[in-house]
């Protein structure tokens, strides 16, 4: 099992001094999820237990219980269509199908629920809303994670607060008149203002708010943190992907004949690139719906994202174009650097979208403390060249960086292979061995070959 740092060893012993029931707030990158696992896995009796996610962390959470505390968690997926029994004790499922789900999972009883990034949560008027806050009547623990539970205005926070402790406001009225400056207006009554917020932080921090900075935790964290996010392709993405991978030559006939006959003089060579493209096209849909969910999740901050396609980068020109700006080898002269000038000093363009050779050197990009690789690029150097366009001199937070995996896809044997090599990968960072000693290509080719 994973050892926790002393922080995240005294966050999981404040959600025992709150009995189980915490607005968990602290700042993103602290380990939130770490913490809740950690907690999860020392009241076995506290079975089943439901955790609601977005739907792109849903394969993360069920990886990192895996891989931190040796527990097994099963993934929901699309509507219940009456089956009578959940998959197991510790159920992942995303708001956007717990309506389909909450009449078997009240059959169930959940002991504990944990409601990730519970900012989703805000609206009362939300399905996904109404819908939470009916499965957590009654549930002994609820946990509500959140770097950012408060985007706009207090009010916000009346149903996360709902749904941890609602003895501690349980009257929305109240709550609204107490800390959220009601007004009149021709159309009724509006709770959009604030007041007495330190009244309410002393009252949150007293009674079931756990609340840590990064700058309270810096000397125990490392100045750069890895993150893999994990996912899994829809049942028809997956057949796609599995059909070219286990008879490469003749799904690769069915596009082209002609590459197919080039191809069959160097197959394993060929189809390395052909899977790497193919699953970084496959999903897709599931990369944009992460990068929107970070800047649901995390506003105000920006992103570095990195990948080796063009079609991608497209891709989420398309569909973050007020946002986003662009580096890759298309992007030269004066046109890439009124690109860095926007990202640094813009604060509406807060996605860089950059190719991991052409954006990944040469720049200072710290005005970002996340990177998303999107996909793996094939060595080592060009990846820790694109981390470290926001780990450098003036970078005053610890940089985040975000691996976009799709599991049961040949990405799952890049990071696997990452994996492997940690301990050299940090060898690298410290100055002791070279990064050739990292090669990753040369690794995947022995294997499709084995």
């Amino acid at each position: 099992m994973t050892e926790l740092l002393p922080y995240q060893e005294e966050g999981v012993k404040a959600i025992y001094g709150f009995r189980g029931r915490v607005l968990q707030a602290d700042q993103m990158g602290l380990g939130k999820t770490i913490m809740s696992l950690s907690w999860i896995s020392r009241i076995p009796k506290h079975r089943p237990v439901v955790i609601i996610c977005p739907a792109s962390m849903k394969y993360t959470w069920q990886a990192e219980a895996r891989m931190h505390f040796r527990m097994r968690a099963e993934v929901l997926e699309g509507h219940c269509n009456g089956t009578n029994q959940l998959p197991g004790d510790i159920v992942i499922l995303n708001y956007d199908i717990l309506g389909s789900w909450l009449p078997l999972l009240l059959r169930s009883r959940p002991r504990c629920v944990v409601i990730d990034e519970c900012q989703f949560i805000k609206s009362l008027r939300a399905k996904r809303t109404k819908h939470t806050l009916k499965l957590v009547q009654g549930v002994p623990s609820v946990l509500a994670l959140s770097g950012t539970p408060l985007t706009n205005r207090p009010i916000e926070l009346w149903p996360i607060l709902k749904a941890v402790r609602p003895d501690l406001f349980p009257s929305l009225e109240k709550f609204a008149w107490r800390h959220c400056k009601p007004r009149w207006t021709f159309w009724g009554w509006k709770f959009d203002g604030a007041t007495h917020l330190g009244e309410l932080n002393r009252t949150l921090r007293r009674e079931c708010m756990i609340r840590r900075l990064k700058k309270d935790v810096l000397l125990q964290l490392p100045p750069k943190r890895r993150k893999f996010v994990c996912f899994r392709l829809g049942k028809s993405a997956q057949k796609i992907y599995d059909e070219a991978q286990s008879d490469f030559l003749r799904w690769l006939e069915k596009q082209s004949p002609a590459k197919a006959h080039r191809a069959s003089k160097s197959e394993a060579l060929v189809k390395i690139g052909y899977l790497v493209r193919l699953a970084a096209r496959l999903k897709l849909d599931w990369t944009t719906r992460w990068i929107a969910d970070f800047f649901e999740a995390n506003p105000g901050e920006k992103l570095v994202t990195f990948t080796m396609h063009t079609f991608v980068i497209d891709h989420l020109k398309e569909k973050f174009p007020d946002r986003c700006v662009i580096i890759d080898g298309r992007v030269t002269g004066r046109k890439r650097e009124e690109s860095v000038r926007q990202f640094r000093s813009h604060r509406k363009k807060d996605l860089l979208l950059g190719n991991w050779i052409a954006a990944g050197v040469g720049l200072t990009l710290t005005s970002a403390s996340n990177v998303a690789g999107l996909d793996l690029p094939w060595t080592p150097g060009e990846l820790l060249q694109g981390e470290d366009r926001i780990h450098r001199i003036g970078q005053k937070k610890i940089s985040l960086i975000h691996y976009l995996i799709a599991m049961g896809t040949i990405e799952e044997k890049q990071i696997n292979i990452q994996r492997r090599k940690a301990k050299i990968l940090d060898a690298v960072l410290d100055g002791r061995q070279s990064a050739a000693d990292l090669d990753i290509f040369s690794t995947l080719l022995e294997e499709l070959k084995a």
